[in-house]
């Protein structure tokens, strides 16, 4: 994967906190408070150092990434409500950041984003009677991670890191899906690690890869012939 190869350093400090996040939701419950929010705050630093070129856009919806990981904390119904809302404004900042650098559209891109939209329309109607109040909230906060992933899909595929954004963006909805799914549905053994892991997995590939993107393809030098370097001489 290109992101481990280029942030070795940082892929590894990045292990280590998903490691720690990991123990707070197992071992040390009362550490979660700190190890959860160290997540987005370790990638916010990671983007500001790394890219000279940075996103408005991309960057207020990490910020808001981590408003919604805090307030998730807490547990509560209003707490819950608030986070989503954070995320919701996570999503439009991405999407509006990845839109910036879409292809130009053609036939055969209509498929996938189709298929995007099957799967979220799937999720929100297996889900519509078990969300109470809720059901227009989720149903938007849907359309938004539905929008962020065709965009993410439509950008130009000869961006460096284009695989690993689009898979990231692919691991934060399984991530929101098994959320709603242990939620408001009847739950699953080990929820809360395997919601946390998609979770950050998706987002260190979705801000490795759009790092990635701003930065030129690495191309291995052609070997030169001899001929090639007399003839260079001789000019």
């Amino acid at each position: 994967m290109d992101s481990i190869k280029t942030f070795p350093k940082f892929t590894i400090f990045f292990i280590v906190l998903m490691i720690l996040e990991i123990l707070g939701l197992t071992v040390i419950p009362s550490y979660h408070i700190v190890s959860k929010p160290m997540i987005l705050a370790g990638l916010i630093g990671f983007y500001i150092l790394e890219e000279k070129r940075q996103s408005h856009a991309f960057l207020t919806g990490l910020i808001f990434a981590l408003l919604g990981d805090c307030f998730l904390l807490f547990g509560t119904s209003d707490m819950f409500m608030i986070g989503l809302i954070a995320f919701l404004i996570m999503q439009i900042c991405y999407a509006n950041t990845f839109n910036q650098k879409r292809r130009i559209p053609r036939t055969k891109d209509y498929i996938v984003p189709i298929l995007i939209g099957v799967i979220g329309l799937g999720t929100l109607t297996f889900l519509w009677n078990s969300l109470g109040t809720m059901k227009w909230a989720v149903a938007i906060y849907t359309f938004a991670i539905v929008t962020m992933a065709i965009f993410a899909y439509l950008r130009h595929p000869k961006l460096r890191g284009y695989n690993i954004l689009f898979l990231g963006v692919c691991l934060f909805i399984a991530s929101d899906a098994l959320l709603a799914l242990n939620k408001f549905g009847d739950g699953f053994l080990y929820a809360d690690i395997w919601v946390m892991l998609t979770y950050m997995l998706a987002q260190y590939c979705i801000v490795t890869g759009e790092v990635l993107g701003n930065r030129r393809v690495v191309k291995a030098k052609e070997p030169v012939s001899r001929f090639a370097q007399l003839r260079e001489q001789k000019k």
